[in-house]
């Protein structure tokens, strides 16, 4: 019984991982310190359960005992989500223990964070819509700004496939899109093959790996 306990709090975990619940409270403290931003429950998760860094219910008891201790504090978001941000007590424990955690262990947790989040802001930022007709699909791309959306457009696609390729494309560089998009409508053919070039060799290059 004992065994099966053990192996349930590290389901999930990758070699290398945290399977000790104090290693976990002072990884989660280590996190918000370094992102300095608010970050809710979920999105915690979804990077260290993503890193394969430690098990899900270690996880959520090391928050609760977390929000129990002082070490973090809740505070809602505008929209009414409910987030996390380090007490001075957080700091302190994790400016005294981080180096109890492995050095790789923290460069990694730290980098898919600011991957995560810049992903969402991108991707709140920059809008896509699929609609299903009668054909295939409509996908619209909008890139929002403070005032006037600098881009908006509307392609039919044929099959969800290439809708969802598209999708990933636009929202790994919006800003290449963008400036794609005007080269070709003011005949700047040099960035055209520019961008043409860098696509072609990111593609080769994905192909060896």
């Amino acid at each position: 019984m004992a065994e099966m306990d053990y192996q349930g709090f590290t389901a999930g975990v990758k070699p290398g991982g945290l399977t000790q619940d104090y290693e976990v409270k002072i990884l989660i403290c280590y996190l918000l310190m370094q992102i300095k931003s608010n970050m809710s429950f979920n999105e915690i998760n979804d990077v260290l359960q993503g890193e394969g860094i430690v098990n899900y219910f270690e996880y959520a008891e090391a928050i609760s005992e977390l929000l129990a201790s002082g070490h973090i504090l809740a505070v809602e978001r505008p929209s009414g989500e409910k987030c996390y941000h380090l007490s001075e007590l957080g700091v302190k424990t994790a400016k005294t223990f981080e180096k109890s955690i492995p050095l790789t262990i923290r460069e990694r947790s730290v980098q898919a964070a600011q991957q995560y989040l810049l992903k969402k802001r991108i991707e709140k930022e920059n809008q896509v819509e699929i609609t299903k007709v009668e054909d295939g699909y409509t996908l619209s791309l909008r890139i929002t700004d403070i005032g006037t959306d600098l881009l908006g457009l509307s392609l039919f696609v044929p099959t969800e496939e290439e809708c969802y390729a598209i999708k990933e494309r636009f929202l790994k560089d919006p800003a290449e899109i963008y400036r794609g998009v005007i080269a070709l409508l003011t005949g700047d053919r040099s960035t055209v093959r520019l961008i043409l070039a860098q696509a072609m060799d990111e593609s080769q290059y994905e192909r060896m790996e």
